[in-house]
């Protein structure tokens, strides 16, 4: 009776070891929703697998690489296929440095982006010196302006008027922010693209469905600041997910649509600008 016994218990003990290794096995078939690693949430706990998708890329928007990459998937989506869309990238921020240096500090800072000695004039009551070079549909331009005692404001532009025909504009742009970096210069940045419209019509019209679109890849987007006339709308939003933002009034703004319609032509362009957009729309 003993032996049966303990023949029992180790045939229990068998059954329970397999059990635990049939669970073991599922759970490594089941592989990302089994890892910590691979995400926090199981597919069950995942309704809208999309939606968090699109949080993750909204916020490696807040880097330059990822709002260079998101921006580029926005665009390309609320533009014509096939056009040109024109892509605009601003590093700028302030410089202390010595008075009476600023010419040396500002051609230290072209020669290390690649481009020629700048060349001084006086703009708005300031000294300034400016500098460009262009490497097939890419230009990289550098503006310094001084301010007085020392203070000059700088700014270094990478764009190009044909993004698919721009190789290397990601390493360009993180490049320029290097050198601004290195050259004492505390620099923020701002991006624009802008190109001609998928949406045709009333520039308001056209853009509540352009927004509609950019909705289905900036989770959580809500209008926060509009302006319309005759012949354009733009809407600023914020975006949770987006940390990249500027302060205006209550509102902590990451992405900003403006339709422009052109009545000569017929046809409506569409810009879009993390956190604003910087350049005429």
């Amino acid at each position: 009776m003993e032996n049966r016994g303990k023949s029992s218990n180790k045939g229990t003990l068998l059954m329970v070891g397999l059990c635990c290794v049939v669970l073991l096995l599922a759970g490594f078939r089941n592989g990302v929703e089994a890892s910590p690693a691979a995400g926090v949430y199981s597919k069950a706990q995942q309704p809208d697998r999309a939606g968090r998708d699109s949080e993750v890329r909204a916020e490696l928007a807040g880097t330059p690489s990822g709002a260079v990459s998101l921006l580029t998937d926005l665009g390309r989506s609320v533009t014509e296929p096939g056009s040109p869309i024109r892509f605009v990238f601003k590093w700028q921020g302030s410089y202390t440095g010595d008075a009476g240096k600023a010419f040396s500090a500002a051609n230290s800072l072209s020669k290390s982006l690649g481009l020629p000695a700048v060349v001084g004039s006086e703009e708005e009551g300031h000294a300034a010196y400016r500098s460009s070079f262009k490497s097939g549909a890419m230009k990289t331009s550098l503006f310094w302006s001084e301010m007085g005692e020392g203070e000059s404001y700088v700014i270094v532009t990478v764009e190009t008027a044909d993004l698919s025909r721009t190789a290397g504009l990601a390493g360009s742009i993180q490049q320029a922010g290097m050198m601004m970096t290195s050259a004492g210069v505390a620099a923020d940045w701002n991006v624009s693209l802008q190109g001609t419209a998928k949406e045709d019509g009333d520039a308001s019209q056209a853009l509540k469905l352009t927004e509609r679109m950019l909705a289905n890849q900036l989770q959580g987007m809500s209008a926060a600041e509009t302006y319309e006339d005759e012949t354009t709308a733009s809407t600023s939003y914020t975006v949770p997910s987006i940390l990249h933002t500027v302060q205006s009034g209550a509102h902590r703004l990451a992405v900003q649509a403006a339709i422009h319609k052109d009545v000569a032509k017929s046809s409506s362009r569409v810009t879009l600008g993390f956190p604003l957009i910087t350049i005429e729309y």
